[in-house]
């Protein structure tokens, strides 16, 4: 027979059997409810006693009864959960090499290293939730940036686009389960970036005054170059580079808007002098693929690259002592070369990207004809030139009020 005892508050069940004392907690401080749960233990002793239920070998008695007479599957412990460190290394070593830009491979694996950093490397992956993800949005949010600003929620997006990437990968693999959990982060306000402009235009707002270090840094990261200045930027290459690769290559630059590792990755065979046009191989249009998009060749740089061509070896279309470039001796080169000149402050290859762009606009030139051989323009670049579509604005404004 099964009876009620108490401890503290809580109500529990003791009952003789087989010359043995049991007592279990019945988990409950209600009198009604644990003398309803004793009567059903006592009936199913008697039912034991009288042959109407059986045991299961290996079945605790206790929780036997307590479920109802109903013998419990055995209990498997979990295996050892894969942590974010192991997650993070198995996809760094299975990941194909020519997957993505080296560019891109280097910033996604510092990335990585801010989220293993900031989440914990022995962290769980299997229990990953959205609030732990916005621990990481807050924690990191707390944490200097560029310059000495706080840290851009762009850049914090970023870091959890390539987290992002890496649970895609992991899916199919067994590895994780379920979408990857980012739906209803939340971010503080991003300050959009300074539109592009000439050097006149950031000159001038520097010589008001008042503008520190930070701001000034910003506002030449916003500079673009008139077609003169490109001019006289080139002529500075064509007599002070140490390497003749440089000239022609930032040609390229300035009349293709080639990105750096696309000038870098350009091969002889792209050039079609014939049909006057030049290929440019292309890694981040077209997601997992290589794509190709076509650049009409201007008059100056067909005659500059057949004359570069017609004394390269090999593939490659720059490079050094036969070895295409890296792109440490891409940014080095550039920067060695403007170095103390007027023209210091370019901040690097990609000025002359944002240049052939916004000069295309300024000359007005349909939108499609600009995304088509410039490729992959995000919204947010089209809003950073889209002011220097020549009178457009000044047009409309004056369609108002000016009668």
């Amino acid at each position: 027979m099964a009876w009620l005892e108490r401890k503290g508050n809580v109500f529990q069940v003791s009952f003789r059997w087989d010359g043995r004392k049991f007592r279990r907690s019945l988990g409950t401080t209600e009198k009604v409810d644990a003398d309803a749960r004793v009567a059903r233990i006592d009936r199913r002793l008697q039912l034991i006693e009288q042959g109407d239920l059986v045991v299961p070998d290996g079945t605790d008695l206790l929780t036997f009864l307590m479920t109802d007479g109903k013998p419990q599957p055995k209990i498997v412990l979990p295996t050892k959960e894969l942590t974010l460190a192991e997650l993070f290394e198995q996809y760094r070593t299975t990941l194909p090499a020519d997957s993505m830009e080296r560019n891109s491979w280097y910033t996604v694996t510092i990335h990585l290293k801010h989220l293993e950093a900031l989440l914990g490397a022995n962290f769980s992956v299997v229990k990953l939730t959205m609030v732990d993800l916005q621990k990481y949005v807050d924690g990191r949010m707390k944490q200097p940036g560029r310059r000495g600003r706080m840290l851009s929620p762009t850049t914090i997006k970023k870091e959890l686009t390539s987290f992002s990437g890496v649970w895609t990968w992991a899916i199919p693999r067994g590895l994780v389960s379920g979408p990857f959990p980012n739906k209803g982060l939340r971010y503080s306000k991003i300050d959009h970036k300074q539109p592009f402009q000439t050097r006149q235009e950031i000159e001038r707002q520097i010589g008001r005054g008042g503008l520190s270090e930070v701001e000034q840094a910003e506002l030449w990261d916003a500079l673009y170059l008139g077609l003169d200045e490109i001019d006289q930027v080139l002529q500075h290459v064509q007599s002070h580079a140490q390497h003749p690769f440089l000239f022609p290559m930032m040609l390229m630059a300035a009349h293709t808007g080639a990105r750096r590792s696309e000038l870098i990755r350009s091969q002889v065979a792209d050039f079609d002098f014939a049909a006057g046009v030049v290929h440019i191989r292309e890694k981040k249009r077209v997601r997992g693929k290589r794509s190709l998009r076509s650049v009409p060749l201007s008059q100056r740089l067909q005659k500059v690259m057949t004359e570069w061509l017609d004394g390269v070896t090999g593939r490659h279309t720059f490079g050094m002592n036969g070895e295409p470039l890296s792109v440490r001796e891409a940014y080095d080169q550039f920067k060695r070369t403007l170095a103390g000149s007027a023209w210091k402050n370019v901040r690097g290859w990609h000025v002359f990207r944002h240049s052939f762009i916004s000069n295309c606009a300024a000359k007005g030139l349909d939108q499609r004809i600009i995304d088509a051989w410039a490729g992959h323009q995000t919204e947010e670049m089209r809003r950073r030139y889209t002011h220097l579509f020549p009178n457009v604005q000044q047009a409309a404004i004056r369609s108002v009020f000016e009668r």
